[in-house]
């Protein structure tokens, strides 16, 4: 059974990273992306409701099986590895604010005066705000395992929606409203993400995009969000 974004399982070759709008320190092999910084697709989310997914490599830190005693504290335990940094602005004010949590949504276009501007800015010493780096429309998804699967879910038409999935449970606290304009699908990788304690280097951590709707882990929100789809040019 071929899907929607599948031929043979493997995707249409309209489909992949974007090059031309990634930042330099962003390694890119096939839908593979490791190193630090902020990597987008080459295909814009022109369609009322889109799903994708990225999944997590990082050997050596799995994510502990759950534990089948203590009831009381099966919430708890449910919820502790999912904690929002910063508040529904993408600001980073949280107390539990972790600098080497992954982002993921959407950014719009890029370019490399972007990534020169920015990179000015971290040379003279100023902290840069989600605004300027690019990672407005995007969350931190913080102490990721090898093998967690962040699910993109957005819609467009009604009311604008950005939502966020980690082992297909939605994360509320990381729904981002209203927004407009051209956006693609993104990730940001922040220098020396990999694990918890001691970090791994830059390139530790790799993350892999799917687009084919055969290779998805996890179920979408909705049957209305079917996978993205290539619709005009390619950049």
């Amino acid at each position: 059974m071929t899907s929607r974004n599948s031929a043979n399982g493997i995707p249409p070759p309209t489909h992949g990273l974007s090059r031309a709008m990634t930042a330099p320190t962003i390694q890119i092999q096939g839908f593979k992306v490791s190193g630090s910084g902020l990597a987008l697709a080459n295909i814009p989310v022109e369609q009322d409701a889109a799903y994708w997914e990225w999944h997590v490599h990082l050997p050596g830190l799995p994510r502990p099986p759950p534990e089948e005693d203590n009831d009381d504290d099966e919430n708890e335990d449910d919820f502790q590895d999912v904690q929002m940094n910063g508040e529904d602005d993408g600001s980073d004010n949280s107390s539990d604010y972790d600098p080497y949590a992954l982002k993921f949504g959407v950014a719009t276009r890029k370019g490399r005066v972007f990534y020169q501007s920015l990179e000015n800015v971290e040379q003279e010493g100023d902290e840069a705000s989600s605004r300027d780096d690019g990672t407005f429309l995007m969350r931190p998804i913080p102490n990721l395992r090898h093998g967690d699967v962040i699910g993109v879910a957005v819609q467009q038409s009604d009311l604008p929606m950005i939502q966020m999935l980690l082992n297909g449970e939605p994360l509320m606290e990381c729904t981002i409203n209203r927004f407009r304009g051209t956006v693609f699908p993104a990730v940001y990788i922040p220098p020396g993400a990999g694990g918890e304690g001691d970090r791994l280097e830059d390139d530790g951590i790799t993350m892999t995009l799917e687009f084919d709707e055969d290779n998805f882990k996890e179920m979408s929100p909705h049957a209305r969000f079917g996978p993205l789809l290539a619709a005009r040019g390619i950049i």
